[in-house]
């Protein structure tokens, strides 16, 4: 199998773990808002740790320059902290959802060119990367079921909102596929380390002062 092929199926595979986070949320009805908090505290962690502990350090490890990593790493956290600045109008729940659900989702789009870029460096590079992130979105699609459930969205919806996420990422790997077969390791690396800006910045800013303060209020009471 040509190595083009090969990155695009793994990418693929990496994607429609998102959905799993969402089934595995789904299929509970009654979980409680403190145990959805605890959960969203477990994913944040989840993120981070993989952000940080491996999509990062293999970017810096296939990069040309360290210094365009870190500002591609700036590039996306500026793209979170602009998506926190918009009106989307809606109570704090339902804002924390929306930012959540359009921050992966944007950055799935350059996660599905990671998988097929590291794959045309060599196919164990490209199936490592693929697992590393079919394992961080598992708790991306956790993340987004999560917050749903606490705004009060049904199934149905839910699993849209998961799979608008997990579609994005395919997206990204088939312009990959139909246009740019000859992605460096250098453009790989930026990929990753946007990926992991966005990442990091979400679980902050969102994901762990939201699950906090519900937590803090069950205290309370």
């Amino acid at each position: 199998m040509e190595p083009l092929l090969a990155g695009y199926l793994l990418a693929i595979a990496a994607a429609t773990a998102t959905l799993l986070g969402a089934f595995a949320i789904t299929l509970k009805e009654n979980l409680s808002e403190k145990v959805l908090a605890f959960l969203l505290l477990l994913v944040a962690g989840a993120m981070i740790t993989v952000s940080l502990g491996q999509i990062l350090p293999t970017s810096f490890k296939n990069g040309d320059s360290a210094l365009e990593i870190i500002l591609w790493l700036f590039v996306g956290v500026a793209a979170v902290l602009l998506l926190a600045r918009m009106d989307v109008g809606a109570d704090a729940t339902k804002r924390s959802l929306w930012i959540t659900v359009m921050a992966i989702t944007l950055h799935n789009l350059p996660e599905g060119a990671t998988a097929i870029g590291a794959t045309l460096i060599d196919l164990d590079t490209g199936i490592t990367t693929a697992i590393v992130l079919a394992l961080h979105n598992v708790p991306e699609g956790i993340a987004i079921a999560t917050m749903a459930r606490l705004a009060g969205v049904g199934r149905i919806g839910i699993v849209l909102m998961v799979l608008i996420a997990a579609v994005a990422e395919v997206l990204g790997a088939t312009s990959v596929y139909l246009f740019g077969s000859g992605m460096s390791d250098g453009a790989t690396s930026i990929l990753l380390a946007a990926v992991a800006g966005i990442m990091v910045t979400i679980s902050a800013k969102e994901l762990i002062p939201y699950s906090s303060r519900i937590l803090l209020s069950a205290r309370k009471r």
